[in-house]
């Protein structure tokens, strides 16, 4: 039996968990998780009955791999994504640790921002800069200079006291020659930096281009327009992670075999007197899926972007226009902009938008009408309308008669009560 130390309070974790699960399935071993996020500093002795029958442990809790709370099983431990720093090796008792590639994280977030032509660019960094900040931070600026561009770094000044970190956050960024691209070490801070670059007056993406990493959607999709980010192979992590753990209890189990001092006695582990584990443990990496494209990052030409905005509010209506309360508001909040300038916009295609919304649900109710056979109150509820007598009024105003007497007109499918008999 192999067991999942992850807590469940952040999306790359609950990715790394599904790719765990998937891999035990795959290669046939049991999986017992602990969501240690919700039990507190007592978890380990809460749940030592389910990790006393474990084969080996998944964990990606820092505190319990240096205090030796799980290497006290003696069994195969693997680290995913553990940040040690400032810890001796000789103090954690790993098998085999897995973590992100932060070159390539880094790599991909510079290239992103150095495609939209821009000469000047940020890194913000963490009040505790863990190893994983420090190399993207460290890759992303290098990067950045040997293209001949210049890069700076944002030291924040609090140990996050938020509201007094972004005001600082908000004065740097106003001092750096516009426009410029920020790479945030993971979308959190990719999403504050965003509230600072609001706070102070920076309009995104023209002058700041921003990007995240992790690309977890609570965090991208919160702000408008949506934060471009670095994809991680988080589920291929969980894969890798225990595929390594599978790989290390069968080594293991056959090493025990022939160990005198080590013996599996019906179904129960002894303490080993000596661990059968790898003198250096296994170091192994997993890496990124590419880049999520938002509209952070997407610099375009006044005429490119109101030719997107618009885009958006058409999308937004060929999704919606079955929604009876939909109008000009919504699809003006879709495309990120007032209602007079979304009217505007409009404008330009000659029509307005509640001419797109009407002429949308039109297209929808001829295809039914002449494809289904579905009733005519069926088809107006799709179509957006609550009440059929106003559906009847509004077909009859633009088809020229009624929704009815169109249908046989119009018709494409054999209705059922009109069937032949052989």
């Amino acid at each position: 039996m192999g067991v999942a130390v992850i807590s469940t309070d952040y999306a790359p974790c609950r990715e790394e968990l599904r790719g765990v699960a998937e891999a035990a399935q795959r290669v046939g071993w049991t999986l017992e998780t602990i969501d240690n996020y919700f039990l507190g500093d007592g978890w380990v002795q809460q749940n030592w009955e389910i990790l006393e029958r474990a084969d080996g442990v998944i964990a990606r809790h820092r505190d319990s791999l240096v205090d030796g709370a799980l290497a006290a099983l003696g069994v195969p431990l693997v680290g995913l994504d553990v940040d040690l720093t400032g810890i001796r090796k000789r103090d954690v008792d790993l098998w085999a640790s897995v973590n992100c590639d932060a070159t390539a994280v880094a790599g991909a977030a510079a290239r992103e921002l150095l495609a939209t032509g821009r000469k000047s660019f940020a890194v913000v960094t963490t009040p505790k800069r863990y190893s994983w900040t420090r190399v993207r931070e460290k890759v992303f600026l290098k990067t950045i200079r040997a293209a001949g561009c210049a890069a700076r770094r944002y030291n924040p000044v609090t140990e996050w006291d938020w509201a007094a970190e972004r005001e600082s956050l908000s004065r740097w960024l106003t001092r750096l020659p516009r426009p410029f691209g920020v790479f945030a070490p993971n979308d959190h801070l990719a999403k504050f930096t965003f509230e600072a670059c609001r706070a102070a007056g920076l309009d995104v993406p023209r002058d700041a281009a921003i990007i995240g990493a992790d690309d977890d959607a609570t965090y991208c999709l919160a702000v408008k327009p949506n934060l471009s980010s670095v994809r991680i192979d988080f589920e291929g992590a969980g894969r890798l992670a225990a595929e390594t753990l599978q790989r290390l209890m069968d080594e293991f189990v056959q090493s025990t075999m022939h160990n005198a001092q080590c013996t599996i006695d019906g179904g129960i582990r002894k303490k080993a007197l000596m661990h059968q584990r790898p003198k250096r443990p296994l170091q192994l990496q997993y890496g990124i899926l590419g880049v999520a494209r938002r509209a952070s990052t997407r610099v375009e030409s006044a005429p490119q972007a109101a030719v997107s905005r618009i885009q958006d509010g058409l999308d937004f209506i060929a999704a919606r226009f079955g929604d009876p309360s939909i109008g000009v508001p919504d699809v003006a909040k879709a495309m990120g902009v007032e209602v007079r300038q979304a009217a505007r916009l409009f404008a330009t295609t000659g029509k307005t938008i509640r001419r797109h919304i009407e002429e949308t649900r039109l297209a929808r109710i001829r295809e039914l009408l002449s494809t289904t056979n579905d009733t005519i109150a069926d088809i107006a509820a799709k179509c957006g309308f609550v009440a059929g007598t106003y559906f009847s009024q509004f077909v009859r105003a633009r088809l020229g008669c009624s929704p009815t007497a169109w249908r046989k007109r119009n018709a494409r499918v054999r209705s059922p009560g009109r069937d032949r008999r052989a």
